[in-house]
């Protein structure tokens, strides 16, 4: 772990963009640029509209906004404010999000327009949360309330926030339950920015692809080019066309994406011709990259695809594969400069180098906690360390290889079996898209695996071929005893598949 200056603050890192290169683009969206002095503008206009309607500091504002301009103008006007950003989930029933709003108590929330009949609905009665209505026309933000549009100050404001203050509510994706929100610092956000660019070899002429969920992990659509003075283009819609349109028309040198993501843009890239030659970091987190997807990457585009793990309470990637180092096999690479990285037993004893157990992590970008949950709160972070839950193992070159959730592995007739194994056994078939493997009760063996396959392109397949391929890969313990073929797989806002659902329906 490695530690040296004080953490820069989100607002000095825009002001100082905005001073030194003020003409330079910040972000393009639908082929309009802002460059660094609009934006620290819009965002100035919108932080002091805040305080005049009442927001002080540690106060919540929650947001409700899709990939587009106004969620980077909200995000960090929130933070000049000296406010609380709090992403919310827009792909929620009404319910889960009035839960939400009743615990995170927002003095006010900012939604675009085409989730405000879906806000007014999930507003608790009597609730005085006051709504701002945010809209993009002609690569402009316009942000108005009570039907009036705003015309807050377009100064700087003299607030000063420190490194250790609360920016915002990094809300999980609650695959596994309801979701926490992980109380984030800006000294989180600084040292898991600065480590990601170190690992990455990031620079200030790199412009990023950003395309995480607007409700889950926000800061990380601008966070690094903000450190660096990039450029960040955004896409609202997340189609394998559109994202070859924006590398090869913006020239993006950085992306970061899931593995199905990489599957789905090489299967378009060999029926249609887009120049991405400008691309030289492809990033794949949020789920295991198969060597073989990074081998095809790498000699269709000339570079390879680069497994990194991270998590929320990480505040981002903790673990990286470095560009123009080999990736072994399975790796998610090496341990970032920000974080301190154990592999630890169930007594919290550290493991020797190839045994299997759980991940946990120490270091400036840690979170502290979740808000208002002294429960899971107790329960993950212990003396100082995030206990991630993933199990895990390293090897003597220090490379660290993601194993399972450890949650989801199973003992079968006392043996431990990880599902993450007997999907990838399963993902080898030339006619399958995709897998997942869950646990169900056996009363012979107490579990046993159950996969869900969904086909390529229409093919059928049937349960018995697919138990006969795996029975020529893995060993008759691991074998999917029951298979299920569907047209689809539920998925959380990540994209990953929801196993959640899945088990639930099991029951």
């Amino acid at each position: 772990m490695h530690v040296e200056q004080p953490a820069m603050t989100l607002v000095e890192m825009l002001e100082g963009n905005a001073k030194a290169f003020p003409s330079k683009t910040a972000v393009i969206y639908r082929d309009a640029g802002i460059t660094y002095g609009e934006l620290n503008t819009a965002v100035n206009r919108l932080a002091h509209t805040l305080i005049s309607l009442g927001i002080r500091k540690g106060d919540r504002v929650g947001f409700m906004l899709p990939r587009t301009p106004a969620l980077v103008i909200s995000f960090l006007s929130i933070a000049k404010a000296q406010g609380i950003a709090a992403p919310i989930n827009f792909e929620l029933f009404e319910d889960k999000i009035r839960s939400i709003l009743i615990r995170i108590a927002p003095k006010c929330l900012i939604v675009h327009k085409q989730f405000l009949e879906l806000a007014q609905k999930s507003i608790p009665e009597d609730s005085k949360i006051l709504l701002i209505l945010a809209d993009e026309t002609g690569g402009e933000c316009y942000f108005s309330f009570d039907g009036m549009p705003h015309r807050g100050s377009l100064d700087n404001l003299p607030l000063t926030a420190d490194g250790n203050d609360v920016v915002y509510l990094n809300y999980t994706s609650g695959s596994t339950g309801s979701a926490k929100g992980a109380v984030t610092t800006h000294s989180n956000i600084y040292w898991n920015t600065a480590a990601s660019i170190k690992a990455l070899h990031l620079t200030p002429d790199d412009i990023h692809l950003c395309m995480f969920a607007p409700f889950a992990h926000p800061h990380e659509i601008f966070a690094r080019p903000l450190y660096l003075g990039g450029t960040i283009v955004m896409v609202d819609k997340i189609y394998p066309k559109s994202i070859a349109e924006a590398i090869s028309k913006h020239r993006v040198t950085c992306m970061m994406g899931l593995a199905p993501l990489y599957e789905t843009l090489l299967e378009m890239l060999e029926h249609k011709s887009y120049d991405i030659s400008s691309l030289r970091i492809p990033e794949s987190g949020g789920m295991f990259t198969k060597t073989e997807l990074i081998e095809r990457f790498r000699q269709k585009t000339g570079v390879p695809i680069l497994p990194v793990w991270g998590s929320t309470e990480t505040t981002g990637i903790a673990i990286a594969n470095t560009p123009g180092e080999p990736i072994e096999h399975g790796s998610a690479g090496k341990a970032c400069i920000s974080y301190e990285i154990k592999i630890v037993d169930e007594h919290g004893e550290e493991l020797p180098d190839g045994d299997i157990g759980e991940m946990i992590f120490k270091g400036p970008a840690v979170v502290s906690g979740y808000y208002e949950d002294s429960i899971n709160t107790a329960m993950c972070l212990k003396n100082g360390w995030y206990y991630s839950g993933d199990l895990g193992r390293k090897d003597g070159a220090g490379n660290y290889y993601f194993v399972d959730r450890k949650s989801g592995m199973m003992k079968i007739a006392g043996l431990k079996v990880y599902p993450l194994e007997i999907e990838l056994t399963l993902m080898e078939h030339p006619d399958i898209k995709e897998a997942a493997v869950i646990s169900v009760n056996d009363k012979l063996r107490g579990e046993i695996p159950k996969a869900f396959i969904v086909a390529k392109n229409g093919k059928k397949l049937t349960a018995d071929e697919i138990v006969d391929f795996c029975k020529e890969r893995l060993p008759n313990y691991k074998l999917p005893r029951l298979v299920q073929i569907q047209e689809s797989l539920p998925k959380i806002g990540s994209g990953k598949i929801n196993k959640r659902i899945l088990q639930m329906e099991e029951v």
